[in-house]
């Protein structure tokens, strides 16, 4: 009896073995699978932050031409103002003049 039961137990281990195998071989090909995903995931990601680093400078670069077109424009509307008032000023010297002539 005990040599069949003997048997028996090495057969259940036999097929307890070959169960943890295939479950063995389904589990590195899953993981397997899972890394083949991650590193696809990390090359987009890669791709991703090197577009926006890109994209950050090419942002940086236009906002610095902008704020230095910006500042060029408000001088000379300054320069502008000021030419405009004393152009003024000088007209109303003018009239002031014409006038004291006319009398």
């Amino acid at each position: 009896v005990s040599k069949n039961e003997l048997n028996w137990f090495n057969q259940d281990l036999d097929i307890q073995v070959k169960k943890w195998q295939q479950e063995k071989k389904e589990n590195q090909e899953n993981l397997k699978a899972l890394r083949n995903t991650a590193k696809k995931h990390i090359d987009t990601n890669d791709r991703y932050l090197k577009t926006i680093d890109e994209k950050e400078k090419q942002y940086n670069t236009y906002l610095n031409t902008y704020l230095e077109t910006s500042n060029k424009l408000a001088n000379e509307k300054v320069k502008l103002e000021e030419l405009i008032k004393k152009s003024q000023d000088d007209c109303q010297e003018c009239m002031k003049r014409a006038v004291k002539a006319e009398v």
